[in-house]
């Protein structure tokens, strides 16, 4: 008779599941305001999902009165230590992306991952 074992997934494996990694375009500006597109990079970003309570009341309370979402305050709630949903980069905040490009394309990926 051979013996059955039931697998399953352990934490490190579940949490795992619940990150969403993704890269996106990055430049630094230079001080007259204009793109430094020679040192452009790609960063690679992990998050956490913080469970879907939690992203929920993210998502609503970032929401304004016409039902639509307000980056700064969606973004505020991500980039708060927290929350937990931005696990790498650390550095990336509202200083980091007053001197370089590409919070269009982080929101967009976030705010989608939180969504589903």
């Amino acid at each position: 008779m051979t013996e059955t074992t039931k697998k399953t997934a352990t934490n490190d494996v579940k949490a795992r599941l619940r990150q969403h990694k993704f890269t996106f375009k990055s430049a630094p500006l230079k001080p007259d305001g204009s793109v430094d597109e020679e040192n452009e990079k790609e960063i690679s970003v992990t998050e956490q999902f913080p469970g879907r309570r939690q992203a929920v009341a993210i998502l609503d309370d970032s929401r304004g009165s016409a039902g639509v979402i307000r980056e700064s305050n969606f973004l505020d709630a991500v980039f708060d230590k927290t929350s937990n949903i931005l696990i790498s980069p650390q550095t990336l905040n509202w200083d980091y992306f007053d001197t370089h490009t590409g919070l269009g394309d982080f929101y967009i990926e976030t705010v989608s991952f939180l969504q589903n």
